[in-house]
């Protein structure tokens, strides 16, 4: 991903921006003293500092789809922000200033990458990548990175694009379906009094994904004994009535966790 994201933004920059590749190098390095002493030609620099996952955008339910009389779970991918600091490096002020400038309009110009840039495998991700020109949380963010790479501070910007991590975690089960029993009783007088009750099935996972056994799943409310998940995370509970309901999920070390679903539905699977 990092390699096909930096030949990215090279691109964006040189075709993008307009900034001739036969004039200007775009580099990763780490600029240190000795090797910002090295440069022969003016470089922008995008030095990647620090690597967070964006918590806002992080997405807790699993991606369900069905077919071929299967469910297939899905992990959507985690979102993590790369913070590049970036300068222009030159022996000329003048033109430092100017390169800068022009790396901070090219930037600010395309809040996602256009698809001429990109690579076939980055053109293939769900999720796009994104990137925006953000001002540090904190007073001197950029000053500490300079100072930690032991080399005189010039002028930067903190660029960050986030990117998605796929987790490639998948969990195929077999598809439970509704099934639905009808009772009929009589009444003083001879009528009848009809009463519908679903039996119902799941799994219980947890916010990764992963099978969560030994809980004892329950209607609240309701008298009658919970169902224990089996090693798969599974459950069944017979002669539920129709309609609103709340599932009581109760596992060793957790408080229990309360449910709300409809009777009957596409799926009474439970992501804790």
């Amino acid at each position: 991903m990092l390699t096909e994201l930096h030949t990215a933004v090279q691109r964006l920059v040189h075709e993008c921006g307009h900034v001739p590749a036969s004039d200007v190098d775009v580099r990763f390095d780490p600029p240190r003293r000795e090797w910002v002493a090295s440069l022969t030609r003016p470089t922008l620099s995008f030095f990647l500092f620090d690597v967070r996952e964006n918590t806002e955008l992080r997405q807790a339910n699993l991606e369900t789809s069905r077919g071929n009389g299967h469910t297939t779970y899905r992990v959507p991918p985690r979102r993590f922000d790369l913070r590049y600091m970036v300068s222009a490096l030159t022996t000329v002020i003048e033109d430092e200033h100017l390169l800068l400038w022009r790396a901070l309009v090219t930037l600010l110009r395309y809040p996602t990458f256009p698809d001429e840039v990109l690579s076939a495998e980055l053109r293939a991700i769900e999720a796009p990548l994104s990137a925006q020109i953000d001002k540090p949380e904190e007073e001197g963010t950029l000053l500490d990175v300079w100072s930690g790479l032991d080399t005189p501070p010039r002028p930067a910007l903190l660029y960050t694009v986030t990117a998605p991590v796929e987790l490639d975690l998948t969990r195929l089960s077999p598809l439970v379906l509704t099934r639905t029993a009808r009772y009929s009783r009589m009444l003083v007088g001879g009528d009848q009094a009809r009463e519908e009750r679903t039996h119902i099935g799941g799994h219980v996972r947890d916010a990764e994904g992963r099978a969560v056994a030994g809980a004892v799943v329950s209607v609240e409310g309701k008298a009658a004994e919970g169902a224990l998940t089996n090693s798969e995370g599974a459950f069944t509970l017979p002669g539920v009535p129709a309609g609103a309901a709340t599932l009581r999920v109760a596992r060793a070390g957790a408080p229990p966790a309360l449910v709300k679903i409809e009777i009957p539905s596409d799926s009474y699977d439970i992501v804790l």
